[in-house]
């Protein structure tokens, strides 16, 4: 929708009568010269061309100060019934990685960036896990806010454990995991509750029936994605810690992972969201997203330049 922000700016036309008052008189100087040293008075196409040229340059410099701007609609849509809380697994050993690889915790940004896109028609929150869960924003549909929060707010060991760091870097614990469902993470009127954890996996001992059991009798879904590998070490200043990654974290992750979401590698990303999608299913929507606005005043200024330079290289005979 095309609009002006300052309407007022159309004035300007009004002082095109100054120079329009002058240029009728000077042509009836010009005139009765002519006529005296008879000479040819020029054309009516080149007085025309001049006064079009003119006049399109006054309009389009009035309507530059008018500010006009193009202002598009809101066009995405968010669901109403479900909502989304991506948890970060922020404990020490996230920092592990390959020799001159990337870190766990850097790729689980990446890949909670990835899912948030794919899955933008869900509002969605973010939330750090160590030994408790702590909520970063409350899950909603504005991209930036949370493209925000993930890059600028979440970090390791912010904030750190109850229980302080380990030498093995372990600090996390899936026992805490519960509250997502009995602490207010989502409102109560909505039916369809996801939660995506992102983690290696590896946690002290925990219940996980009873973890699991206390997020399926609130409707909290699990869908898990795992970033492991056995190579990977903690370093500091290039010399590994005393962390070595724990395979038997998966059997326990698996139990507590729901079977209808599933655990996933960090390179099925695409399934993962597929699998989420179904899960969370069709429902009600509404119109969301911010209005974006174009302004158009330099592009129009600009273009008055056109008939100016017409206007410049024109010659009376």
């Amino acid at each position: 929708m095309l609009e002006f922000l300052t309407p007022l700016g159309w004035l300007v036309a009004c002082a095109a009568v100054i120079p329009a008052a002058a240029a009728v008189l000077r042509g009836r100087r010009d005139d009765r010269v002519r006529t005296l040293l008879r000479l040819p008075a020029p054309g009516r196409r080149a007085r025309a061309g001049g006064a079009a040229a003119a006049a399109v340059a006054i309009g389009l410099l009035a309507a530059a100060a008018a500010r006009p701007a193009i202002r598009t609609a809101p066009t995405g849509h968010v669901r109403t019934d479900a909502q989304i809380f991506f948890v970060l697994d922020t404990s020490r050993s996230m920092l592990a990685q390959r020799q001159n690889g990337e870190i766990r915790f850097d790729r689980a940004i990446s890949a909670a960036e990835y899912l948030e896109t794919a899955l933008s028609d869900f509002p969605a929150g973010i939330a750090s896990l160590t030994d408790r869960p702590l909520p970063h924003l409350f899950p909603t549909a504005d991209r930036v806010v949370f493209s925000a929060v993930l890059h600028r707010s979440i970090g390791i060991e912010r904030p750190p454990p109850e229980a302080g760091s380990t030498l093995l870097g372990r600090a996390t614990s899936f026992a805490s995991l519960g509250q997502l469902a009995t602490a207010s993470y989502f409102p109560s009127r909505i039916r369809h509750r996801l939660v995506i954890l992102l983690t290696d996996g590896e946690s002290g001992r925990f219940d996980a029936g009873g973890v699991a059991t206390t997020l399926a009798d609130e409707h909290v879904g699990l869908l898990v994605i795992r970033f492991w590998n056995q190579e990977e070490r903690v370093y500091s200043d290039g010399k590994p810690e005393a962390y070595r990654p724990d395979p038997q974290s998966l059997p326990s992750l698996r139990a507590l992972t729901d079977r209808e979401l599933g655990l996933y590698a960090e390179s099925a990303l695409p399934a993962a969201e597929r699998r989420a999608r179904r899960w969370l299913a069709d429902g009600p929507a509404v119109t969301a997203g911010r209005p974006h606005r174009i302004e158009l005043s330099s592009y129009v200024a600009l273009a008055a330049a056109i008939p100016l330079a017409l206007l410049l290289r024109r010659r009376d005979p």
